[in-house]
């Protein structure tokens, strides 16, 4: 009795449930797609298969349980309702986060909210321009025309189903469901708990992120001393390029005598005298928002003010009478993203690869800078050009910084590293910074096609600790090692522009070997550029013959050369 009063009971649950389904399916299919096709396109592109499964069947639970909802909780006209309201509350940010997906292969996150709360008519109308094509048209045409099809004609209604199929069928369907539901419980818990389930919740949970970095950055616009009183201004350079890399120590490239062959091109530039290879240049902090407020101002670790008191090169260069370039692959905005940001907002070209926060990686490979480097070179209307291009160089996640088809080196390949893991680690960095030999060697290659007046500095912004010493992996301000600050630093020129300037070049070279700290980056970039104001200082250029070799380099109070260096 027990046995067939169980089968009598689970038999009118999945009945029931089999009715509630098809009563409900276009509901079920519309809310589906508005609340999990985004995501679950962008797990596939991500190659996490049970991902995809896990979070498809979540949704249809949510789904169901919706629906379930409607009609217990409302009557049946005001259950309808209900449907349409989370349906038409769905659409609006399914609809910006395809299109966000489309273009940039990313979800809603708090840059792309704080990229669209800035947006002016006009902006808008110039993007559409640029992304919205025949091609385009075609698949938003073929998207309406099925909604509309499916709305008007319900096909599912038209499918008979026996009884005991019916049962069998939604057993399976719950089944499947409820194990993959617990498995991603069990498995994915940071993307079932913790991060927003669709583009409706993820778009309101970034609102207020992206509120507060745009008031901060707004605050911090503000402070910004923009007046620049130029002393001398005899720069006539056609092409003066900075390339800011990302977390690269210089310790992890061959070129500085690692013993993994990971800067092949860079290594094969030096033994031919192409680039100076700088031997002893250190990062002021060993964070990027830190590093970049000294690098790119007259503020050093001897300033009594903050940065944004200071001048800035890039307000310097527009002042000039150069045309200035910001390409990152960087965040567009965030809590460490503003100081770039605003750097990148004076600059009067910037293009980011990608819409995203600080908070936010999508894992876009430096190579996505190739097409705005190559559209800045094609386009310049101007005599005399400044290019930053903002690399990501090798910032944790390492494996997010390489395609697979630059996985070179293997934990085999490593001898140093205390675990297995720590070696597969090591061996992702030492990818990355292959990846990224290739990267700021195609750069240079670009410039020397132009066959133009050109120099093109490469600095990254601190170091990156990868279990080298004293096991420490990434980077911290307090108790740095000194793999964190020590960076590369490699200066390459055209043979024009060592025709035109040759006291300059030999200048360059004569410095390779002077000890250097990057928070007077600044002073060196002016004299590359002979440009002056009243803050520059002769004795703070790495070339100027008059360059003290005798400052300290202090790192969070410590003497690097005295304290840190060998420590």
């Amino acid at each position: 009795m027990e046995k067939n009063s169980f089968r009598e009971n689970m038999g009118e649950f999945l009945d029931r449930a089999a009715g509630l389904f098809g009563r409900n399916f276009g509901f079920i299919f519309c809310f589906w797609i508005l609340n999990g096709l985004t995501q679950v396109i962008m797990l596939a592109n991500n190659n996490t298969g049970d991902a995809v499964w896990g979070y498809g069947f979540y949704i249809l639970l949510v789904a169901m349980l919706a629906a379930l909802a409607s009609e217990k909780l409302f009557v049946s006209k005001a259950g309808k309702v209900f449907r349409y309201l989370l349906c038409v509350l769905s659409f609006v940010p399914f609809v910006i986060e395809g299109a966000v997906l489309y273009q940039y292969n990313a979800l809603i996150g708090v840059g792309v909210v704080a990229s669209l709360l800035e947006t002016n008519p006009a902006e808008s109308v110039e993007f559409l321009n640029t992304s919205v094509g025949p091609l385009e048209l075609l698949y938003a045409s073929e998207i309406v025309l099925a909604a509309i099809l499916l709305a008007r004609f319900k096909p599912w209604r038209k499918v008979q189903v026996l009884d005991d199929s019916r049962r069998v069928l939604m057993g399976m369907l719950l089944s499947l469901t409820i194990g993959y539901v617990i498995h991603m419980l069990i498995w994915f818990p940071g993307l079932m708990l913790e991060d927003p389930l669709t583009p409706g919740t993820r778009m309101i949970m970034s609102s207020s992120n992206a509120i507060k970095n745009i008031q901060a950055y707004h605050e911090l616009a503000d402070e910004v001393d923009v007046n620049i009183e130029l002393t001398r201004n005899d720069g006539r350079i056609t092409n003066i390029v900075f390339i800011l890399g990302e977390a690269t120590n210089r310790n992890h490239m061959h070129l500085y005598g690692y013993d993994i062959p990971n800067t092949p091109n860079l290594d094969d530039m030096a033994d031919r005298g192409e680039i100076c290879v700088f031997r002893d240049v250190v990062s002021p902090h060993s964070t990027t928002i830190a590093s970049l407020s000294k690098i790119f101002t007259f503020c050093n670790y001897e300033a009594e003010l903050p940065w944004y008191k200071y001048h800035n090169f890039i307000d310097i260069m527009n002042s000039a009478g150069y045309k200035t370039h910001w390409l990152s692959n960087q965040e567009s905005s965030g809590i460490w993203g503003n100081l770039a940001q605003l750097l990148a907002d004076h600059s009067k070209v910037h293009q980011f690869t990608q819409i995203r926060d600080s908070r936010e990686d999508n894992g876009v490979v430096d190579g996505e800078l190739f097409p705005l480097v190559d559209k800045a070179i094609y386009e310049r209307a101007h005599d005399r050009n400044f290019y930053v291009v903002h690399l990501m160089g090798g910032h944790v996640a390492y494996y997010n910084r390489y395609p697979y088809i630059f996985t070179k080196f293997s934990k085999d390949d490593i001898t140093v590293g205390q675990t297995i893991d720590q070696k597969k680690i090591i061996a992702q960095y030492d990818n990355a910074l292959y990846y990224n030999d290739y990267i700021v060697s195609g750069i240079i290659d670009k410039f020397r096609e132009t066959k133009t007046d050109t120099i093109l500095v490469y600095l990254p912004d601190h170091g990156e600790a990868v279990y080298d010493d004293d096991g420490i992996q990434g980077h911290i301000e307090e108790n740095p090692s000194r793999h964190m600050i020590e960076i590369p630093m490699i200066i390459w020129a055209s043979d024009v522009f060592k025709e035109k300037h040759p006291e300059k070049w030999a200048a360059i070279q004569r410095a390779v070997n002077r000890p250097y700290m990057t928070d007077d980056m600044i002073h060196t970039l002016m004299d590359i550029a002979d440009v002056r104001t009243e803050e520059w200082e002769a004795s703070r250029s790495l070339i100027n013959d008059e360059f003290n070799s005798s400052r300290a380099r202090i790192f969070d109070d410590k003497d690097y050369d005295l304290e840190i260096r060998n420590k």
